[in-house]
């Protein structure tokens, strides 16, 4: 019987704490849920849009519909010296149907500007976030301090409470998800040639030529068909790097995400990734046996599923990471699906993805990446005829080159 497709695990629902006004908080889910539609994600619900002031309030306020873009007047015109509550229970209401379309299209992610004061009471919208987090469906959303209680009330401690921060917000949609993100930007394209050989394996379009390492070695017989993907669009291919659960499959789901990403046009700084964090003082940690790793980086504490001597177990990772300056994660990683757990364990520290299957995309640093050193292909032939022939990364690396991409520091 075959395995169920693989998918990133249910969200608790995520409440965004702060204290009085939400300004910033508003222009923080604005923000993230744009990013995430523009990635290609499907938003759904509301977020909040002040503006003004007004001829007679302090400001106008208006709910957006982040699917459609549609706005709601929710300001009661109360008089500038009014100290009632100006949100209009009327426009709400209407602007709850925006909610209640995205929980029938059950979309990725759920924004409900906020749990506030009508919502404390029952009203406003909690019956349309309530029966969205009873769907399943990941919910984002505000909450003032004041209003903490009745927030835990009503979702009975079934939440995460989250900082106003965008890096709080990646964390909460969690690692697990860059998968689909990854996939969700690749352009659909016509594949020329797969080659699976008994390191790594190749996906090349027109554009490009993307390489990953192989998980497990080549079956007994040493016949494997790369035809059974035959007339599959690259982005099919790179679909199994998300869903499915063999080996080889995930390794050329990952060629085809890099043969998109790891183009010849892409720029970035040269040199070998091992020499990231050759300068760091503090507790540098290696996941994954780098060739030259003792020589360029002697202090660094080793961590390998098949650790040699000096070197640490895989088990190693739940005690040497937290706490760690920096952390340098081999691309195998990404293939064999351990990267989440190694990004949440590694959560402070400076990481680094390393080594030619590594995708090269600024898609990546939300996740809690700050470098990616990866492999371009150059000579695509001499690249093909080195992996079909046996050939390791050390064979295939004269016929390309290495590009680092750096996470730009927010200012």
């Amino acid at each position: 019987m075959p395995l169920p497709p693989a998918s990133p695990p249910p969200l608790r629902p995520g409440a965004v704490i702060h204290g009085p006004g939400s300004q910033g908080v508003d222009t923080l889910l604005d923000g993230f849920t744009a990013e995430l539609k523009r990635r290609g994600f499907r938003v759904g619900g509301l977020v909040q849009r002040n503006r003004g002031p007004g001829d007679d309030c302090a400001e106008l306020m208006e709910l957006v519909d982040v699917a459609t873009g549609r706005a709601y007047d929710i300001t009661q015109r109360l008089g500038r010296e009014s100290q009632s509550c100006r949100v209009d229970p009327t426009g709400v209401a209407e602007a709850s149907q925006a909610i209640r379309q995205a929980v029938a299209a059950k979309v990725d992610l759920l924004v409900v500007n906020k749990f506030a004061g009508l919502e404390s009471q029952g009203d406003g919208l909690s019956d349309e976030m309530l029966a969205a987090i009873a769907e399943g469906i990941p919910v984002l959303t505000s909450v003032g301090s004041r209003y903490l209680n009745e927030w835990q009330t009503a979702t009975g401690g079934f939440c995460d409470l989250l900082s106003p921060t965008a890096e709080s917000l990646w964390r909460w949609w969690g690692p697990q998800r860059l998968y689909d993100d990854l996939v969700q930007g690749v352009a659909d394209a016509r594949v020329r040639r797969i080659v699976t050989g008994a390191q790594w394996v190749l996906v090349e379009t027109d554009a490009g030529l993307g390489v990953a390492a192989r998980q497990t070695p080549p079956a007994a017989d040493g016949v494997e068909d790369a035809q059974r993907w035959a007339g599959r669009s690259l982005r099919d291919l790179a679909a199994m790097a998300v869903q499915s659960w063999d080996a080889l499959e995930i390794a050329v789901g990952t060629a085809a995400l890099n043969a998109h990403y790891n183009r010849p046009d892409l720029t970035g700084a040269p040199g070998n990734g091992l020499d990231l964090f050759a300068g760091v003082d503090g507790r540098v940690v290696v996941i994954g046996g780098f060739p030259q790793i003792a020589r360029r980086m002697p202090q660094a504490r080793v961590i390998d599923m098949n650790p040699q001597e000096g070197e640490f177990p895989e088990a190693a990772c739940d005690w040497l990471l937290p706490g760690a300056d920096a952390v340098a994660v081999t691309a195998s990683a990404f293939a064999n699906r351990t990267l989440p757990r190694l990004l949440r364990v590694s959560a402070g520290a400076r990481v680094a993805m390393i080594g030619p299957g590594t995708p090269l995309t600024p898609r990546l640093f939300d996740y809690g990446i700050e470098s990616l050193a990866g492999f371009v292909a150059v000579d695509r032939e001499a690249v093909a005829r080195t992996i079909a022939g046996g050939g390791g990364s050390r064979d295939f690396h004269p016929h390309g080159r290495m590009v680092t991409l750096h996470r730009t520091p927010n200012l």
